[in-house]
C-alpha cells in the first residue's frame, strides 16, 4: 500500500499545482448580493455556494502551496486572495444568517466563517514570513472581528453550536481552538480559558456518537466533524506538551473505527441518513488515525478523496491530507526498517486479511445497524433506530442491497440542501420520506418524524440475520405489532425478508422497494438490472400485481434523478384483515 500512498500524495499535490497554473491569471468570482439573496427568495443554496467555495478553492490552492514550497509566484497570488477574502461582506453562508431579524448578521460564527478564519490563521502562521506585514495584520483583524471576538465575548453557550452533540460543535469549536493556539500565544491566561471552555463543549460532540462509535449523521459527517476534532486535538496535544490528549478515551477509538465499517469491499458505502453511497474518505485524517490506533484499517486508496473531491475545499483537511499522509509514510518506512525478520510483514498482512474475512457481518448494536458483505463485493445493510436522529430520514426498518459495486435496491442518502430541506417541508421530499425508502406503507401513510417514532426492539445474530419491531414508527394506534425479519447469506447473496403486521381492524399494508435502475416485471417477478449485475424479487404474498412508479429526486448536487418505487399490496391472512404477512426474496440473477 505504501507505493499507492506515494502515488496518491504525488497526484494530490500535483492537482493543487495544476489548479494553481490554471487560476494564476484569473480573478476570483464575485459573491454578490444578487446571489446571496437567492436563498432568501427561492431557497436555492447551490448558486451562491458554488461561487463561495470557488473562492475558498483559491485560498486552499495558494495557501497550501505557500506553506509547502513558498514560491514567490504563489505568495504573490495568495496576497491577492487574502485581501479578497477579507473584503467579503460576510463569511457565513446565507442559509445560516437571518438578515430580516438580525442587524449584526454579517458577523456569524457558522461552519464556514470558522473554517475561513482557521485557514487564514494557519496561513499567516505557517507561511507568515513570506507575507507582507500589513496583509498579515489585516487578516488577523478580520479573524478577530468576525469570529474570535464574538465567541470570546459571549456567555456560554454560543448558539447554535456550543455544547451541541453534532458536527457543528466539532467544526466550529475545533476551528476556534486552533485559531486561539495560533494567534493568542501572547495571552496565555485568556487562551487557556478558551481551550478549557472548548474542551467542555467538545465532550458533548463525542457524546453524540452512539456507544459503538457510530456517527448517526452518516459517514460524510463523520469525516467532516471528526477531522476538525482531531485537528484541534493534535494541536492541543502539542500545545500542552502531551499533557492533554483528547484522543486517549476509548470512545474516540471506537469512533475512529466507524469509517472502515461503512465501506463494502467494492468501495461503495453506507448511505443511511444524509449519507452518500459513493463516499470517499479523507486520507490525511485516516492516516493520522491509523498511526494512533493499530486496528484502524485504511479503505482502498482508489476511493480516497482527491483534492478536487472536496467541493468545499476545507483548508484544514486539504493541508493535512498532505502533511499527515507524509507522516504516516515516514512511520511505515521506520517500521519496515526496524523489522529484523523479513517474514513478519507478510504474516501481519495475513492476519489483517483474516480479520477482514471475519468481518463479513458487522452489528452496530447501539446504532441498530446490521451490515453484511457478500462475495461479489456488495452486500446488504438494514437499520432500526428512530425518526429523530440527526439528519433524520423516516426510514426505520429500511435496507439496501448491493451486488458488486451496484446498489440495486437503494438508500438515496442526502438530497439537495435547500431552505425547504431543513424546514417544515422536509418529509415531503422523496429521499427523506418513507416513500423514498424500502419500508412498508400502512394504509397509505409512511412513518412519522420524531424520536418517539422508532424501533422498539432490535436483534441481530451476527450471521446476517436481523429482526426489527417497529410498529411505533408509524404513530397509528391501530397497529399492535409490525415485525420485519432479515436473513442474508454472504455466499449466495440471497436476501430474504419477512414482514408481519397485527392490527386492530383493517390496516392495508403495501410493500415499497426503491431502486434507481428501471425495473421490469417478468413472469410475476421484479427484475432489476444494473450495468454488470442483476437481481430478481420474488414473492407469493401479493394481492393483484406489482405497481412501478417513476419519481424524481434532486440529488445532493442538485441533479434531478429518476427513482423507481416498486410496490404491491399484501393480502389479509386467511381472510383475517387484522393480520397481514409477506415474505419476499431478493436473488442474484443473470443479466
Amino acid at each position: 500500500m505504501q507505493e499507492e500512498l506515494r502515488t496518491f500524495l504525488d497526484q494530490y499535490v500535483g492537482c493543487i499545482r495544476k489548479n494553481a497554473e490554471e487560476m494564476m491569471d484569473k480573478a476570483m468570482p464575485e459573491a454578490d448580493e444578487e446571489l446571496f439573496s437567492l436563498y432568501e427568495k427561492t431557497g436555492n443554496r447551490l448558486r451562491y455556494e458554488e461561487v463561495y467555495f470557488t473562492r475558498r478553492k483559491y485560498l486552499a490552492v495558494f495557501g497550501c502551496l505557500a506553506i509547502l514550497d513558498g514560491a514567490e509566484t504563489y505568495v504573490k497570488k495568495l496576497v491577492e486572495v487574502l485581501k479578497g477574502i477579507c473584503a467579503e461582506e460576510c463569511w457565513a453562508l446565507p442559509a445560516h444568517v437571518h438578515r430580516d431579524v438580525d442587524p449584526d448578521w454579517r458577523v456569524c460564527v457558522d461552519l464556514f466563517a470558522s473554517e475561513t478564519a482557521q485557514a487564514l490563521a494557519e496561513i499567516i502562521s505557517l507561511a507568515g514570513d513570506v507575507l507582507p506585514e500589513d496583509v498579515r495584520q489585516e487578516v488577523r483583524e478580520n479573524i478577530f472581528r468576525r469570529v474570535m471576538n464574538p465567541f470570546l465575548e459571549s456567555e456560554p453557550p454560543y448558539l447554535p453550536w456550543e455544547g451541541a452533540d453534532h458536527n457543528w460543535n466539532a467544526v466550529c469549536g475545533g476551528n476556534v481552538g486552533c485559531i486561539g493556539m495560533y494567534l493568542m500565544k501572547d495571552e496565555p491566561e485568556r487562551l487557556n480559558a478558551l481551550l478549557e471552555r472548548l474542551q467542555r463543549s467538545l465532550t458533548h460532540y463525542i457524546g453524540g456518537f452512539a456507544e459503538d462509535g457510530t456517527c448517526m449523521e452518516g459517514l460524510d459527517y463523520f469525516s467532516y466533524g471528526f477531522a476538525y476534532y482531531v485537528g484541534f486535538a493534535e494541536m492541543l496535544y502539542r500545545y500542552t506538551n502531551g499533557k492533554t490528549d483528547l484522543l486517549a478515551q476509548e470512545k474516540c477509538h471506537k469512533i475512529a473505527l466507524f469509517q472502515q465499517k461503512c465501506y463494502f469491499p467494492s468501495g461503495r458505502t453506507l448511505s443511511f441518513s444524509d449519507g452518500n453511497s459513493r463516499d470517499s474518505y479523507r486520507m490525511g485524517l485516516s492516516c493520522y488515525l491509523a498511526m494512533r490506533y493499530p486496528d484502524m484499517v485504511l479503505p482502498p486508496v482508489s476511493v480516497a478523496r482527491g483534492f478536487e473531491g472536496d467541493s468545499c475545499f476545507r483548508f484544514l483537511c486539504n493541508l493535512r491530507d498532505v502533511l499527515w499522509t507524509r507522516d504516516y509514510l515516514k512511520e511505515e518506512e521506520k517500521k519496515q526498517a526496524a523489522e529484523s525478520v523479513p517474514g513478519e510483514s507478510c504474516a501481519a498482512k495475513g492476519e489483517e486479511s483474516a480479520k477482514t474475512d471475519e468481518n463479513k457481518v458487522m452489528v452496530l448494536t447501539a446504532a441498530q445497524w446490521n451490515i453484511a458483505h457478500g462475495k461479489s463485493g456488495g452486500g446488504m445493510a438494514c437499520k432500526g433506530g428512530h425518526n429523530g436522529e440527526p439528519h433524520n430520514h423516516n426510514d426505520v426498518g429500511s435496507f439496501l442491497y448491493m451486488l458488486g459495486d451496484e446498489m440495486l435496491l437503494t438508500d438515496l442518502g442526502a438530497g439537495e440542501y435547500t431552505k425547504q430541506y431543513f424546514g417544515p417541508e422536509r418529509y415531503q421530499i422523496l429521499c427523506n420520506s418513507s416513500f423514498g425508502h424500502s419500508v412498508p406503507i400502512l394504509d397509505g401513510e409512511g412513518q412519522k418524524a420524531g424520536a418517539e417514532y422508532g424501533c422498539s426492539s432490535f436483534s441481530a445474530d451476527g450471521r446476517g440475520g436481523c429482526e426489527i419491531h417497529f410498529a411505533h414508527a408509524y404513530g397509528d394506534s391501530r397497529v399492535k405489532e409490525l415485525v420485519r425479519s432479515f436473513s442474508y447469506d454472504p455466499e449466495t447473496e440471497v436476501l430474504e425478508i419477512a414482514d408481519e403486521l397485527e392490527a386492530e381492524g383493517d390496516v392495508p399494508l403495501w410493500e415499497n422497494l426503491v431502486t434507481q435502475y428501471r425495473p421490469e416485471i417478468r413472469n410475476g417477478q421484479v427484475w432489476i438490472a444494473g450495468e454488470k449485475y442483476a437481481c430478481r424479487v420474488e414473492t407469493q404474498d401479493l394481492a393483484g400485481g406489482f405497481l412501478v412508479e417513476e419519481k424524481k429526486n434532486s440529488s445532493h448536487k442538485g441533479v434531478l434523478e429518476s427513482v423507481y418505487c416498486i410496490s404491491w399490496e399484501v393480502p389479509a391472512r386467511n381472510g383475517n384483515t387484522e393480520v397481514r404477512k409477506c415474505r419476499f426474496r431478493v436473488v442474484p440473477a443473470e443479466k
